[in-house]
């Protein structure tokens, strides 16, 4: 498990100091998809390369399956992509840069060629294995980064911002490695301000705002305490008078109407009042990700 406990970090200069992290805590346990989510500024890359060692805490502990940070266990237990800093030599190949991480993590020569070749395989690479890394495209060069993240095999892997730039089938095939990595049992702790990626790969979300943790929830449950009591219902007929009592709202083809609930049981009220026109469909609209971050990140909460 990634455990960190009450961290804290700021910057000083000769004219002030920034508190970029206030007692953050946050778990990440094998199996799981933790996205940690926040505006710019609030302190994700920060955590992240704390996590990594890359910048030293003022305050707090990590540790990751018991072992803390300046450990030598440490650093074996996790790999990570971050974007400022990807770990490749440009002048080597694909093949040559994988084979040289697992080696340098302790693999046998023999079982570092297996590795990345599978991994070249697996991410649609296999075909510029022997190219320089230099000369690859920007999507490219991300799943390649990727693959150094993983090469080693760790039970835990942090990733900053893993889908930035990729066209639609690279992010597609990134992401189903996620999926695939968790379903084995990794844990995962990945940021993005891309809410869609983060709402179909999180099976738990964190958001950071101005520093702190404002949530630390399973995705499922943070949903279901903003669920909305909103409906959309699609009408074969323009509705002609406006007979409504309850707040709603008409396209401009008066047919398609969404209706704002206070509480479950008005939807027979609603039906009731728009008996006398044919319904052809009738939903209920879910709160999207997107939408709770920024009702959360719009001034400081905590849930």
């Amino acid at each position: 498990m990634i455990q960190v406990e009450s961290v804290e970090k700021a910057y000083t200069s000769r004219k002030n100091t920034v508190r970029v992290l206030e007692r953050v805590s946050l778990e990440v346990r094998p199996g799981e998809v933790c996205a940690l989510l926040g505006r710019n500024g609030s302190g994700k890359t920060t955590t992240i390369r704390i996590i990594c060692g890359l910048v030293l805490p003022d305050a707090g502990r990590v540790s990751i399956n018991g072992y803390t940070l300046g450990e030598p266990e440490y650093m074996a237990q996790f790999g990570a992509l971050i974007d400022t800093n990807r770990g490749l030599y440009p002048r080597l190949s694909p093949l040559e840069n994988l084979q040289y991480t697992c080696m340098v993590r302790g693999m046998s020569r023999q079982a570092a060629v297996e590795r990345a070749k599978h991994l070249l395989e697996e991410l649609g690479l296999w075909d510029k294995r022997n190219a320089p890394t230099q000369t690859l495209s920007k999507g490219m060069l991300s799943k390649l980064a990727f693959a150094n993240a993983i090469a080693h095999d760790p039970p835990f892997v942090l990733l900053d911002e893993p889908t930035l730039g990729l066209d639609i089938d690279a992010a597609e095939a990134l992401e189903a490695q996620i999926r695939q990595m968790a379903q084995s049992g990794k844990g995962i702790l990945l940021t993005t301000h891309q809410m869609e990626v983060a709402e179909r790969l999180a099976s738990r979300v964190a958001i950071l705002s101005k520093g702190r943790i404002a949530v630390d929830r399973p995705k499922s449950e943070l949903m279901a305490m903003f669920a909305r009591q909103t409906y959309r219902v699609v009408l074969a007929e323009p509705l002609l008078e406006d007979i409504l009592p309850m707040a709603h709202s008409l396209d401009e083809t008066r047919t398609v109407l969404e209706v704002s609930l206070e509480h479950p049981r008005q939807i027979y009220e609603l039906m009731d009042k728009l008996r006398p026109a044919p319904i052809k469909h009738i939903e209920r609209l879910e709160a999207d990700l997107g939408e709770i971050f920024k009702t959360l990140t719009k001034e400081p909460h905590h849930v």
